[in-house]
């Protein structure tokens, strides 16, 4: 029997009576996949902490507020704003609430890319979408991606065709609502063989009410494609953002996620990567900045199922004041992944005794051959580097920066794209100043379409 409360009351309540007349124009294929969904959701009901990867993360204080599901888009008329990095040539999508913002909504550039909103692509490119969509993520047991799969009301959809390189694209991720708002958005990414795409994701909260968000992404490489991905979160202080990615890697392919938790309540991501052919690189990087009574977690799955492949998860974390956070990151390498080469490192430093982190690293493996390391730190300042910096009259204050900074220079240090490295130094700089609260002080400039 679920744990009753507002939020699950509301959410039944709102699908059985409302939603379920929304969808009955969609086809028949998401009807299924939502009906199943919500389902398993009103069964369950939402995590808590009883659940093993939920046990450090309580959900009360949100589950228990009324949170408004938004049938359609809310968007204030000054809500257009589109983040940018400078001097660097993107393709830009903007969701406002979960909802695909653009005028046009599917795109075809020449190259024979297509992107633009999800709930368009069901329409017009219903074979391609039903060939993906759910298929990496219909085996969940998580009660979040059951929820967003019930009521998600758009997202974005890129396809990349065979031989597509070298494209940008600019992800703008904005909870906007000017009431308290349930969002869910779902996405899909397919890059065909021997395609090449970076993305460029920025999550934020221009209106100061409380949301909760949930994201779910499907990402299909192809054979000797290449997927680079980084994402900036920085939502307000009352807000609580559930981020879910599920990839499949194909032979040679290549995915690279280089993820930054900057504000917010409560966020949380999960990724889960399946090396599905020989000679796969995977590497996952994060780095995390919590303060005040914020909570950020991270959920990391990679699994090896075949061979001569490689995957990396290096996270870092900086904790303040009375901030939690959570890793749990997991490696499986199956009976016929022999030559796999898997690595794993989480490091925290905790600023105060008041401060939290939960780590759990961990292999499981059923291969011979292979080469197979994980770890964890959890410590404080060095007194004795951070000495050594103050005899040369730099104040405590900026010396507990420059070493926080240089701890975090490991997963700043792994950022491939030329015009977002000093983007990245500085908003990681301002958020370790205490600058950085809401999205208005981002380094990324947000400017006017």
């Amino acid at each position: 029997m679920p744990a009753m409360n507002k939020l699950y009351e509301n959410i039944i309540r709102f699908f059985e009576k409302d939603f379920s007349e929304k969808i009955k124009n969609e086809p028949e294929f998401i009807q299924k996949i939502r009906l199943e969904n919500f389902e398993k959701f009103k069964n369950k009901g939402f995590p808590t902490l009883k659940d093993e990867k939920w046990r450090k993360t309580n959900l009360n204080k949100f589950t228990n507020q009324y949170f408004h599901p938004l049938l359609h888009n809310i968007v204030k008329k000054n809500s257009t704003d589109v983040c940018i990095v400078p001097d660097l040539q993107t393709v830009n999508i903007q969701l406002i609430n979960g909802h695909f913002a653009g005028e046009e909504k599917l795109n075809v550039l020449e190259n024979g890319i297509i992107y633009g909103s999800i709930q368009s692509a069901f329409e017009k490119y219903k074979d391609l979408i039903s060939r993906y969509f759910d298929k990496l993520s219909k085996n969940s047991t998580n009660p979040m991606d059951w929820l967003n799969a019930a009521l998600f009301t758009d997202g974005f959809f890129i396809y990349v065709p065979k031989n597509v390189k070298e494209i940008n694209f600019q992800i703008s991720q904005q909870l906007d609502a000017p009431v308290d708002a349930l969002i869910n958005s779902r996405n899909l990414i397919v890059l065909e063989n021997d395609a090449q795409i970076n993305l460029i994701q920025c999550d934020d909260s221009n209106e100061h009410r409380s949301h909760f968000a949930t994201f779910n992404t499907e990402i299909f490489v192809g054979e000797n494609a290449e997927l680079n991905w980084y994402k900036y979160q920085n939502i307000n202080n009352i807000s609580a953002m559930f981020s879910n990615t599920f990839a499949e890697v194909k032979e040679n392919g290549k995915l690279y996620t280089n993820f930054y938790q900057l504000n917010g309540k409560l966020l949380r991501n999960e990724q889960f990567t399946e090396i599905a052919g020989k000679d796969v690189a995977v590497d996952h990087y994060g780095l995390y900045l919590v303060d005040k009574t914020q909570q950020f977690d991270n959920v990391i799955f990679v699994s090896h199922a075949s061979e001569g492949s490689y995957s990396n998860q290096k996270f870092k974390g900086i904790l303040d004041d009375s901030a939690k956070g959570f890793f749990n990151g997991q490696i499986l390498v199956k009976k016929d992944a022999q030559q796999t080469n898997a690595y794993q490192k989480n490091d925290n430093i905790l600023l105060t005794d008041k401060a939290k982190i939960s780590s759990q690293p961990f292999l499981e493996i059923y291969a011979d051959d292979v080469s197979c390391s994980h770890g964890s730190t959890t410590g404080q300042i060095d007194d004795e580097a951070l000495f050594y910096i103050r005899q040369r009259g730099i104040s405590k204050r900026d010396a507990q920066l420059l070493q926080l900074y240089a701890f975090a220079g490991e997963v700043i240090d792994a950022v491939k794209i030329p015009e977002l490295i000093e983007p990245t130094k500085d908003l990681v700089k301002k958020r370790l100043n205490g600058e950085l609260d809401v999205c208005e002080d981002c380094i990324l400039q947000c400017a006017n379409k």
